[in-house]
């Protein structure tokens, strides 16, 4: 049967390398975040069929030297095949795991995130609409576009909605220089659905601008380096992980406890939009479930390798 145990084990390393690429494409869907979210629950399940395939196969493995001992014959151990392969996959696959529980906290959050998901799925768009009235006193943000200062303002805009044209009042709409009367102002809004509002372009959104033109390129370039580093380290210490393949309930349990908690951590960014702070303590406590659950099978596995294997039954 290590035929089975050989096929879950790899359907679960390329389910999951096709969730965490997923998760940290640039293009990503908007929540709730359907695919994403079948292809965790399809690792979770691959993983769960290595689990009962091993189940057999360690029983039988772990009766063979008790029947020859009895007999009083010794056993030769024999390990698993090479893994070089398999470093390089679980080297890259922790460090993508880790960039894609942090890409989920990158973009737009909390109300705003909610209504610019409901915006696209109802075929909203950014259009340029004129400025009818500017209300109240325009404030200076602090900072530049294009060389020239950025002002935030509540503006009056002219909609052509398909039912008629409106005149909707829009908060905190950022621009280059004071508004005038007469400008244009890039805006969204769904043209059939004026009870949505009209909301300020995410291209001005700082939230959007920061994660998406300074946070995401940083985290793909960490992945990259921690990847590498981490491959190398695993390649340098075969045996570990050609021991890590055979499985071992104190060894792999714990593990894939700690990546359910990361999943589960994860989730709620995957299905709906919480605030800026707790969608970043989601994220970052998502990213650290990998490195955790690499550091414990690393342990633990030196700890059978230096004479603890009687605690693994």
């Amino acid at each position: 049967m290590r035929w089975a145990t050989r096929v879950t084990g790899w359907a679960t390393l390329l389910v999951g390398y096709a969730t965490v690429l997923l998760g940290i494409f640039p293009l990503r869907e908007l929540p709730p975040k359907t695919e994403l979210t079948r292809l965790l629950a399809a690792t979770a399940g691959c993983a769960a069929l290595w689990v009962l395939a091993s189940l057999p196969a360690r029983a039988r493995r772990r009766a063979v030297p008790r029947r020859r001992a009895r007999r009083g014959r010794s056993v030769p151990r024999q390990g698993p095949r090479t893994s070089r392969v398999l470093c390089w996959v679980l080297g890259f696959g922790i460090a993508l795991s880790s960039a894609a529980a942090l890409c989920q906290g990158v973009g737009p959050d909390g109300e705003e995130g909610e209504w610019l998901a409901r915006a696209h799925r109802a075929g909203g768009a950014v259009y340029e609409l004129r400025i009818a009235r500017i209300v109240g006193e325009p404030h200076p943000t602090g900072t530049e576009i294009n060389d020239a200062a950025e002002y935030a303002s509540t503006l009056e805009v002219t909609v052509p909605f398909t039912t008629g044209v409106r005149r909707v009042t829009v908060d905190e709409v950022h621009t280059a220089g004071p508004p005038e009367a007469g400008r244009t102002v890039e805006l969204m809004y769904v043209p059939d659905q004026p009870e949505l509002g009209v909301r300020q372009a995410q291209g001005n959104d700082i939230g959007s601008f920061a994660g998406r033109i300074i946070a995401l390129p940083t985290i793909w370039i960490l992945t990259l380096a921690a990847g590498t580093a981490t491959a190398v380290a695993l390649r340098l210490r075969e045996p570990g992980v050609r021991a890590a393949r055979r499985f071992e309930p104190w060894v792999h349990l714990p593990a894939a406890a700690l990546l359910l908690a990361g999943a589960g951590l994860v989730v709620p960014l995957l299905r709906g939009f919480p605030g800026t702070g707790t969608g970043w303590c989601l994220a970052a406590g998502a990213a650290t479930t990998p490195w955790l659950a690499m550091a414990w099978v690393a342990r633990t596995c030196r700890i059978r390798s230096g004479g603890g294997a009687g605690r693994a039954g």
